[in-house]
C-alpha cells in the first residue's frame, strides 16, 4: 500500500508491502527512519525550522524541524518498540532557491535543525542527498529501508 506524506506530516509502517512516499522536496527536508530489527520505517515532512510560538509548534509539530524530528523519533520507537540508537537516519532535501539573492535561506536552516535535533539526541544519521537546488521526491520501502529518490 501506498502511503503519501504530505507537507508538515508523517507516516510510518512495518507492513512489508508499504511505501511511504514524499513529493517535491524542495526547501523542505525529509527524515527517514528506519528500524532493520524490526522492520518498521517511518518518514516526516518538515516545511520550516522553527515555528514563531509555542501554540504554532502544539498545533502543528510535524511541520516545525524543531519538534518533528522529536516526534518521529518518539512515534516509531513507541508504535513498534525501536531502540532508538539502533534506527537508520537519513536526511534529504534542505535545496537553496534558485534566486541569487535567498535572504531567508530556508532550505539550509531546515537542515542545521534537523541536524541540531539529532544531535541533541545524540544520534547518528546520513546526509543524503541534500542542498542544491534540486526539487526532490522520495520513496521509502518499508520491507527493507531501502530508500528512493527521484
Amino acid at each position: 500500500m501506498l502511503k503519501v506524506v504530505g507537507i508538515g506530516d508523517y507516516a510510518l509502517s512495518d507492513k512489508s508491502e508499504d511505501v511511504i512516499k514524499t513529493f517535491a522536496l524542495a526547501s523542505c527536508v525529509a527524515v527517514v527512519v528506519y528500524s532493520p530489527g524490526k522492520k518498521a520505517a517511518g518518514l516526516i515532512h518538515i516545511a520550516l525550522p522553527t515555528a514563531d510560538s509555542f501554540e504554532e509548534e502544539f498545533s502543528k509539530p510535524a511541520f516545525y524541524a524543531k519538534t518533528a524530528v522529536p516526534l518521529l523519533l518518539g512515534a516509531i520507537c513507541s508504535r513498534y518498540g525501536c531502540a532508538k540508537e539502533y534506527l537508520a537516519i537519513d536526511i534529504f532535501g534542505g535545496a537553496s532557491s534558485v534566486r541569487q539573492n535567498d535572504i531567508f535561506q530556508i532550505g539550509e536552516r531546515n537542515l542545521d535543525e534537523v541536524k541540531r535535533q539529532l544531535d541533541i539526541l545524540h544520534l547518528n544519521y546520513r546526509m543524503n542527498d541534500v542542498g542544491g537546488n534540486v526539487i526532490r521526491t522520495l520513496e521509502v520501502y518499508a520491507a527493507t529501508g531501502e530508500i528512493r529518490v527521484f
